[in-house]
Parts: structure tokens; C-alpha cells; sequence
């Protein structure tokens, strides 16, 4: 569950896109029915220096396109009101909420981050919103001005005057961790330091698989990661139907509806690759509609 929160929470702006020899075989999808004809790219919310340009491929299309959508809108407004949805409105801290032995652990696992790292800037944060950055910590301390491969794919569309937009609100994204018990939310943090815990170099395998553009790598690296501690097997089984497959549902519906207010648009679709991946996916949805989805070569 923690590589499905790395892959589906979002977060932030960025400049540059031209050629990307790191994405030799991006996940780009063509996709058409009849007249209609759009594509379908999987990002990573990762912001390292690997992910900071675009793949000619997709310069290509995204310039072809009459209008590109992420997850959600990548604007200005959008990225300040994120903050309203991952801080606490109760006034209560961490160091009041979490159990002894969870908090403390939490702030060993930040100084071995980084010594001067403290808990200052999370207490104010929910719960499942610290267990849901928590991988990123590292990455955002080392590139600071680095951000996401979707904000790139964002700014650059509007910076050529292609109509943006994004398919989900952020009440949608961030109203579905809120649903979680308190408990819940414990748990979830207290599994997410495990995994991390266990598995120093996750991320930095995950991105390699992401560079390479094997799905079939991916999705076995992913499943190897999920359900290991089966103390939290339940939990991670409800992250995944509502963060991914009942998203994966409102994704597809919404892409459909998108394409058919005007067949003749073209347009592209900027998800996490997990959305694309496996069973239940966007891509098995829309094949569902009677689209016929092709990987790009």
C-alpha cells in the first residue's frame, strides 16, 4: 500500500519538457473507437532529476492534443488547497494522538533521514497524511525544486496554450483517506514505517522498473510488496478498492464522457501508471466501453 500512495497521492509544479532519454519505452497507450482517438500516459508522483523532462513521444502527442488532463487540476489554487485537506482542523498534534511507541518510532525513522529532521513539521498533519508522504520525505529534502513528472506534463501543455484540466476533484482524492477510522490511520502509518523500515531502497526500485516501462515488472515488484505482514492484510485490501479500483471506475467514466462530447477531439490522459495496470484498471474498463487500447511501441 505504500508504493499505491506513492503512485496515486500527488503533489506539485515544475518547468521543463524536452526530450527524455531516461523514458526509452514510457507507458503511453493509444486508444480509439470509431472516430474517436485519444491517449493514455502512467506517470510516478516522484519528483527525482530521472522524471524532470518528456519523452519525445509524448511532446509529440501532447502537442497534437486538444487538451491534456492529469488526476486532478495542477494549478496554483489547487496545489494551496491541497493543504487544507492533509492538516488537522482540531488543533491536536501527533505527539497526542499517536500511541508512545508509534510516535517514536516514527522520529527514529525521520532522523535516519535526516539528524536535523524533527517532527515539527508533521504535527499539525492527519494521520494517513503522514503515513502517505512519508516515502517522499527523502526525495523532497534532496530535490526541493524537482517536482513530478505530472506537473511537468501540466505546465508544459498550458505553457503552449493546450486546454488543461483534471478528472477528479480534490474533495474526490484526499475525501477517500478521510474516510478511514482513526485506527485505521494508525495502522496504516505504523505498516507504512514497516515496509519503509524493511525495504530501504523501495522506491528507488520501483522508479527503476517505472524507467524501464515494464508493466509486467512492476506490477510482480508491487504485488511482492503487498500483503507481507498479515496483521495489516485487511487494511491494505480496503486502501486498494478505494484509492484504486473504485477510482479506476470513476476514471474511465469520466474519460468516456470526456471523449464523447466530441469525437473528433483528440485528446491525453495523465494518471499514476497504476491506474493502468492489472485487473480492474482504467484501461480494462475502457476496453469494457469497446475502446481498443494498444501500447505504444
Amino acid at each position: 500500500m505504500v508504493i499505491l500512495r506513492i503512485l496515486i497521492l500527488l503533489f506539485s509544479l515544475v518547468f521543463l519538457g524536452t526530450a527524455n532519454e531516461n523514458l526509452k519505452n514510457p507507458f503511453l497507450w493509444e486508444v480509439t473507437k470509431g472516430k474517436q482517438h485519444f491517449y493514455l500516459f502512467g506517470t510516478m508522483h516522484l519528483a527525482t532529476p530521472e522524471l524532470q523532462t518528456l519523452p519525445q513521444s509524448l511532446i509529440k502527442i501532447i502537442h497534437q492534443s486538444d487538451a491534456v488532463y492529469t488526476e486532478i487540476e495542477l494549478d496554483t489554487k489547487s496545489q494551496l488547497e491541497v493543504v487544507k485537506y492533509i492538516m488537522r482542523e482540531d488543533n491536536r498534534t501527533l505527539q497526542e494522538i499517536l500511541p508512545l511507541k508509534l510516535y517514536q518510532d516514527l522520529e527514529t525513522y525521520l532522523a535516519t533521514i535526516n539528524p536535523q529532521l524533527t517532527m515539527k513539521p508533521f504535527q499539525q498533519m492527519k494521520i494517513w497524511g503522514v503515513a502517505s508522504t512519508l516515502s517522499l520525505v527523502k526525495y523532497q529534502l534532496k530535490y526541493p525544486r524537482l517536482k513530478a513528472i505530472d506537473q511537468v506534463i501540466y505546465t508544459y501543455a498550458r505553457t503552449h496554450n493546450i486546454p488543461v484540466g483534471g478528472v477528479e476533484t480534490l474533495a474526490e482524492q484526499f475525501g477517500a483517506m478521510d474516510s478511514f477510522s482513526q485506527e485505521e490511520q494508525i495502522n496504516y502509518l505504523e505498516s507504512t514505517l514497516a515496509y519503509l523500515n524493511g525495504h530501504e531502497d523501495l522506491i528507488e526500485k520501483l522508479k527503476q522498473h517505472y524507467i524501464e516501462g515494464n508493466a509486467q515488472k512492476t506490477l510482480i515488484f508491487i504485488s511482492s510488496m503487498m500483503y507481507q505482514i498479515p496483521k495489516y492484510k485487511a487494511l491494505e485490501e480496503k486502501l486498494m478498492q478505494r484509492l484504486l479500483y473504485d477510482r479506476n471506475i470513476r476514471m474511465a467514466q469520466r474519460i468516456d464522457k470526456i471523449v464523447q462530447t466530441d469525437p473528433r477531439k483528440q485528446f491525453l490522459f495523465a494518471f499514476g501508471v497504476m491506474h493502468f495496470l492489472g485487473e480492474r484498471s482504467v484501461i480494462q474498463y475502457l476496453q469494457n466501453y469497446g475502446y481498443l487500447v494498444k501500447r505504444v511501441k
